[in-house]
């Protein structure tokens, strides 16, 4: 490290004196490109010419040529000192941020008041002497100099103003501590930045004023400020070689300063306005940069990610307003400028589908009521322009809407103009889209025209848009006419093929094949069989998709009937009736079984018993697709409810029966709905060959119990022994396979009655727990009195297996019941078992949150109780939020001083949650008064007075009344609350 002040000791070659600097001129920029810490320098300089200079001092020989006018009080030698220290700042560019970092407050001060009278031409005294008014420029002062001089100085002070609370913590070093305790420089320090408020808002005054002032700012640079030269009486300073700057390099700088003070001072609209000004500044300020071909700014410091992380702080975005956001406040102003958003939408496609559908309807809605305002027919106009808009986008989107024309069909009188106004958008936006979606344009209205009968005004509406359709392909379309369906004899109703070989052609025969394959409707399934009959005797119809698959027992009870019509007509109709059920159409799938149904009961067909038995196949499997629907809408019920439940009836009964049994899925299915409907008498005597009835059996017995002995203590034991076998491990029993568990969880995802998943859940609970064997990661739900409490040989069964069908279930259940706040604080106790204690969380605020019917009603028990309470507070602690711990601590009926005075403490070493904004949420005056005797202990002065002034509140007084004191503890608890849901909802 260079030494600059002379010693005693002899100085090695590499040594530079400080006056060498003055006789080499160049020597301190050579001297400055080494890596070396430059502040040290300004720090050396600085503690050779000392802040105050002695007055004996200015009557030593050295100061026989001091200034004899009245300007700068300074002997040569610390005159040039501090020249050199400026000129060092200067070549760090003023950066304020490395200044404050590496030197202490006294040298930043100093420095500042030495630019200041240097610039001014005579003393300036700081730190308090520039906030009254500004000095009068001596005469070897510079009015723009100073001005640069006293804007660095009020942009520090509001900075000293953001850093002062790191000062506070640098007292409490361990060396250099004085009598008292605490360390005289850092006292100073603190004297030095601690600015009173009149002050801190003129320093605000003087940086805005100087934001308008029309005249060109100029920044001090290196080359303006001369070396002592030892012939002259005075440094005359080159202040003319300062660089002008644009007001937009200035605003930026200015505005991210005053920016980071309001935050400090939490005035987040003033820091809002700023950083939004100072964005507006950057960008200009790289287009000057960018057209003078620069790059490094000559004063402005601010990066831009700094800026960036204002603005998120502030809640500013800083990209422009979204097609969302723009049409959300063209809906307050009365649809103004709606179609030129909708344009753009269908280009950039941001806006979802639903909410234009609902601004459609709202446009509807708002031209029927009719508008003062707008014109009648400029309404009718806005209309038909968002429907077009909306039909555009929704064949960009890919979606047909052509199959229901429901736009065309809504709006039959005005349809030509609305194809109008549909190929005008379209063809506005053509040259912008993708070949794809170009395609799916002009396919779309070759669509659309083909079903307009007004071919004359159509004709004439296209010339205007050639790209969306020719001319040609117009005439192509005008001669491509739709024939009438044909008629056919009634040659479907015969029990067997009676005709010869067809003569038609292969490509009629395809055509008809995909017809086939497309039909929904069973008449029209009949006809095309007649078309397609004989066409090729030696491959069966039902073979021409392969995509048709039925169930096995009607596939052989099919291939046993005599080759003909009915075996073809039914394996179709079966097979398109599991396709539409997987599509979740499951009006028309029942109605193709009812059909097939209908037709087994023909008289030709009476005595023929396969027939029969394909008739009652037909009905179970319509009543399986039955089901399906109603597990689908689930809680939505049938329309007969009765009678469905009299066929599920039946249908298990016929399992008994001697006659052919249903397929096990529809008796699974069939005791599923049963169990969901309460229907539990009837699930009472199963047919032990089928697990699923068994187990629906058993869960009713369970049920009976609960309501037989009303809660009181009685081991069920028929569940137990039917579930617990399943997640034996595989390496135990050899026989055991995962299959077991996935038809377990297959037959529990149809359950949907609350009280059967209780009864579910409430024993896989009970089993995690016993194999668990971790008393404080136990689970809590309804009915674990009913189940065994302990197992043998536990060890041989998978927890993991049981944790991940608990865990389905409970997600299956949430889904139909979102509210349901048992299961929720189950699904709570699952997540912090497995020790995901963020998601435990979440799940406990959902439960307080919805049990308090969204923080309207005050929290009671059992909602919240000791044990919830202390899975929370472990949950934050593991999360780092202790003060949010220290105030769940309260919630307890004995308030844990112990656990929340801990929790405190921890919290001055983590920063994940905000100390000072829960004080609002403490109701316990012994929890404040520790905190408050904390903060005063680690030296935290606004901190402790923050929390003086809540322990101080009126209805915080210990000798208030029950009532008051219950009153102020409710409206805190519901403020934390909602903090919580803030934080883990959210």
């Amino acid at each position: 490290m260079d030494v600059l002040r002379q010693k005693s000791a002899p100085l090695s070659d590499e040594t530079i004196l400080w006056f060498e600097f003055l006789l080499k001129p160049n020597l301190l920029i050579k001297h400055l490109s080494k890596p070396i810490p430059t502040t040290e320098l300004i720090a050396q300089f600085l503690s050779i010419a000392p802040e105050n200079q002695n007055p004996n001092d200015l009557n030593s020989p050295e100061t026989d040529s001091m200034n004899k006018n009245d300007g700068l009080k300074y002997s040569k030698k610390h005159l040039a000192l501090k020249v050199l220290a400026l000129k060092v700042a200067a070549y760090l560019r003023w950066d304020l941020d490395v200044l404050e970092k590496n030197l202490p407050a006294q040298r930043q001060v100093q420095l500042l008041s030495d630019l200041c009278s240097i610039a001014a031409g005579k003393t300036v005294h700081l730190p308090l002497s520039l906030v009254h008014e500004s000095p009068i420029v001596g005469p070897e002062g510079s009015k723009h100099c100073l001005n640069f001089a006293l804007a660095l100085y009020h942009r520090w002070v509001l900075r000293a103003q953001v850093i002062r609370g790191s000062l506070g913590n640098r007292m409490n070093k361990p060396y250099g501590i004085g009598p008292g305790g605490v360390d005289a420089n850092s006292m100073r320090e603190e004297a030095l930045i601690n600015v009173p408020e009149p002050f801190i808002n003129t320093s605000i005054e003087y940086l805005n004023r100087i934001l308008l002032d029309p005249e060109p700012f100029r920044v001090l640079t290196f080359d303006s400020f001369v070396a002592l030269d030892a012939h002259a009486d005075s440094g005359q300073q080159r202040f003319e070689s300062a660089l002008p700057i644009s007001k937009a390099e200035l605003a930026v700088q200015i505005h991210y300063d005053l920016c980071m003070y309001y935050l400090y001072m939490q005035k987040y609209e003033l820091a809002k306005q700023n950083i939004v000004n100072c964005k507006e500044n950057l960008d200009q300020l790289k287009q000057e940069y960018c057209r003078k071909n620069l790059n490094a700014y000559i004063f402005c410091t601010v990066e831009e990610e700094q800026i960036r992380g204002c603005m998120m702080a502030c809640g500013v975005s800083g990209e422009p307003d979204g097609l969302l956001e723009r049409l959300n406040e063209s809906v307050l102003n009365h649809y103004s400028d709606v179609v030129p958003i909708l344009k753009e939408d269908n280009i950039r496609r941001e806006i979802p589908m639903t909410q234009r559908k609902i601004l459609e309807l709202n446009v509807e809605g708002f031209v029927s009521m009719g508008s003062p305002e707008i014109s009648t027919n400029d309404q009718r106009e806005l209309e038909l322009a968002v429907v077009a808009l909306n039909v555009i986008r929704h064949v960009l989107d890919g979606d047909n809407i052509l199959g229901s024309n429901a736009a065309l069909q809504k709006y039959k009188s005005q349809e030509l103009k609305l194809l109008e106004l549909m190929l005008q958008y379209g063809d506005e936006l053509y040259d912008e889209l993708c070949l794809t979606d170009r395609d799916l344009l002009k396919k779309y209205f070759i669509q659309v025209i083909t079903l307009l009968n007004n071919s004359t005004g159509v004709e004439a509406m296209l010339k205007s848009y050639p790209k969306l359709v020719s001319p040609q392909e117009f005439d192509d379309l005008k001669r491509q006419k739709v024939k009438d369906d044909i008629q056919f004899s009634g040659i479907g109703v015969q029990a067997d093929w009676n005709v010869c070989e067809s003569k038609m052609l292969r490509l009629d025969v395809g055509t008809f094949e995909r017809q086939l394959i497309t039909c929904t409707h069973a008449s029209g399934v009949r006809k095309i069989l007649v078309k397609l009959a004989g066409t090729n005797p030696t491959k069966p119809l039902w073979s021409i998709n392969p995509s048709w698959s039925i169930p096995l027992p009607i596939k052989q009870l099919l291939m046993s009937l005599q080759r003909g019509f009915l075996q073809d007509f039914a394996y179709i109709l079966v097979g398109k009736s599991r396709e539409l059920a997987a599509k979740k159409d499951y009006s028309a799938a029942i109605a193709l079984l009812t059909c097939l149904k209908s037709e087994t009961t023909r008289s030709d067909l009476a005595n023929n018993p396969l027939v029969l038995v394909l008739g009652k196949m037909a009905a179970w499997e319509g009543l399986l697709i039955q089901i399906q629907q109603v597990l689908e809408e689930w809680p939505k019920k049938p329309t007969d409810q009765a009678q469905f439940v009299r066929n599920c009836k039946q249908c298990l009964n016929s399992s008994t029966s001697n006659d052919i049994a249903p397929r096990p899925k529809i008796l699974e299915h069939c005791a599923a709905i049963l169990l969901n409907f309460n229907d539990w008498n009837s699930l009472l005597n199963p047919d032990k060959r089928y697990p699923a009835l068994e187990l629906s059996a058993a869960i009713a017995q369970a049920y009976l119990d609960i309501d037989k002995f009303k809660g009181t203590e009685k081991t069920s034991q028929e569940a137990w022994d039917l579930i617990l076998p399943i997640f034996i491990n595989q390496n135990t029993r050899q026989r055991h396979s995962t299959d077991n568990v996935t038809m377990l969880q297959l037959f529990l995802q149809k359950l949907r009655d609350p009280l059967v998943l209780s009864i579910v859940l409430s024993l896989l609970a009970k089993m995690y727990n016993i194999i668990k064997y971790e008393s404080n990661l136990d689970l809590n739900a309804e009915y674990m009195f009913l189940w065994p409490v302990s197992i043998k040989n536990s060890a041989m069964y998978n927890h993991k297996m049981i944790q991940e069908t608990l865990n389905n279930l409970l997600q299956q259940a949430l889904k139909y019941y979102p509210n349901n706040i048992p299961w929720i604080k189950l699904k709570g106790d699952l997540e912090f078992s497995n020790g995901n204690h963020e998601a435990a969380m979440r799940y406990y605020v959902t439960a307080l949150i919805s049990g308090s019917e969204y923080c309207t009603i005050s929290l009671q028990r059992p909602l919240m109780d000791e044990f919830i309470i202390r899975r929370m507070i472990k949950c934050c602690t593991s999360l780092g939020c202790y003060m949010q711990a220290a105030v769940l601590c309260q919630f307890l009926d004995e308030t844990d001083y112990g656990l929340a005075f801990k929790s405190v403490i921890e919290k001055s070493s983590s920063f994940t949650d905000a100390m000072d904004s829960y004080y609002s949420c403490i109701w316990d005056p012994t929890l404040l008064e520790f905190i408050v005797n904390w903060h005063f202990k680690k030296g935290e002065h606004k901190r402790r007075l923050q929390a003086i002034s809540y322990l101080g509140q009126l209805e915080l007084n210990a000798n208030n009344n029950e009532e008051i004191r219950r009153e102020a503890a409710a409206v805190r608890k519901t403020r934390f609350l909602r903090s919580l849901a803030r934080q883990y909802m959210l």
